[in-house]
């Protein structure tokens, strides 16, 4: 009886493993992605704060800055927060709730949003920008950003971070879309920051190094087991043979029933274009985001 049990509980696992897992999505969601196309939302929140991490008064003081700025300017912008990716990356994450979100303006649908991630996995920040506005927020632009909000963020002062955020904001469409002259130290921060060396997490780190020292170690003890090796002088495979003792006479070769058949391989077509999502439940609209973790 046990035994069966454990048999009906493996082949249970196996079909569970077998079908994937769907997270269950926020609110704003849709309950279908298949088609979408972006489109431009009517009356939408400024301030998004899922986390709950501001004030009464200071998300009221975030949503007056914020009306401030797009009325003045027309831009599609939005502050977000929230303390679950559902699965998704943080990047794709806040990239559909501007796409979902119906936050594109104009006939490039374009729209930026500043997302602070509580996710316990990864608590993080990304400015995320999508579709004509990713050649604005590139990634100068992102950097400059990710310099001016960092202290604040990492010492827990969000509501100051992201009003700094709304202020440079403001100030880059003022200026047509360039990073303003005021920003020129940070400008030459970058240029001297190499790009090709990202920030890297203190556990990859710690990855390398290990394999770099397990590496060492090992060579260490391999060359000390080679040197205590009796080395015998090479023998002629023939020696161990006995002579006369196999004789082959016949050195035809039958092959009975046999096809051989060759079929070309097909070449596997790469999609190009767009942004891609893993979880198959996003917008798959294009996007660009940059940011840091905490």
């Amino acid at each position: 009886m046990k035994k069966l049990l454990s048999m009906l509980f493996c082949v249970a696992l196996i079909f569970s493993l077998c079908f994937p897992v769907f997270a269950e999505m926020p609110y704003w969601y849709p309950e279908s992605t298949s088609g979408f196309t972006d489109f431009h939302g009517e009356n939408l929140k400024r301030v998004v704060d899922d986390a709950d991490i501001f004030t009464d008064g200071e998300e009221a003081e975030l949503n007056r800055r914020m009306e401030e700025v797009v009325s003045n300017l027309g831009i599609g912008y939005v502050l977000f927060t929230d303390n679950d990716n559902h699965g998704l990356s943080p990047e794709e994450y806040s990239s559909d709730f501007l796409h979902f979100g119906g936050y594109g303006v104009g006939d490039g649908y374009g729209a930026v949003v500043f997302y602070l991630s509580l996710d316990p996995e990864y608590r993080c920040w990304r400015t995320t920008s999508i579709n004509s506005y990713e050649s604005i927020f590139g990634a100068e632009t992102t950097f400059v950003i990710d310099e001016l909000v960092d202290a604040d963020i990492r010492a827990g002062r969000y509501y100051e971070a992201y009003l700094t955020h709304i202020d440079f904001v403001e100030k880059l469409f003022l200026n047509d879309g360039v990073i303003p002259d005021e920003y020129e130290g940070y400008i030459e921060r970058y240029e001297d920051y190499d790009e090709d060396s990202p920030e890297v997490d203190g556990l990859l780190i710690c990855m390398v190094v290990g394999i770099i020292i397990g590496i060492i170690v090992g060579g260490i003890r391999l060359s000390s087991l080679k040197s205590a090796m009796k080395v015998v002088a090479p023998v002629d495979a023939r020696e161990y043979l006995k002579k006369e003792s196999f004789v082959l006479r016949d050195k035809k070769t039958y092959y009975l029933y046999s096809t051989v058949t060759k079929t070309a391989k097909q070449k596997s077509s790469g999609s190009g274009g767009g942004s891609s999502h893993s979880s198959g439940s996003s917008s798959g609209g294009s996007y660009s985001s940059g940011g840091r973790s905490f």
